[in-house]
């Protein structure tokens, strides 16, 4: 469905800034603002609050100097619910 809206000088260079850091079109940044709202009016949670949860969020504050490059391995073990050595 098209759906047509006015934004402000200030919303529309955030959204145009936000698209060239991701790499994503405006229309999809949009989409999934609206994605994660509707989630979290059901109480549901967002992809944010779910990595917090899992333990990814902050990870780069860990000694760990490799987690760049094993990032997979970390991820993994978050979801096992183990913490790697």
């Amino acid at each position: 469905m098209p759906l047509v809206i006015r934004l402000d000088a200030e919303l529309e260079s955030g959204l145009r800034a936000l698209s060239a850091e991701q790499n994503m079109p405006q229309a999809e940044i949009v989409r999934s603002l609206i994605r994660e709202r509707l989630a979290q009016r059901k109480g549901g949670k967002s992809a944010f609050e779910i990595a917090r949860a899992m333990g990814v969020i902050g990870i780069d504050r860990d000694p760990r100097r490799d987690v760049a490059k094993q990032h997979s391995k970390y991820v993994k073990a978050a979801l096992r619910g183990k913490r790697p050595a």
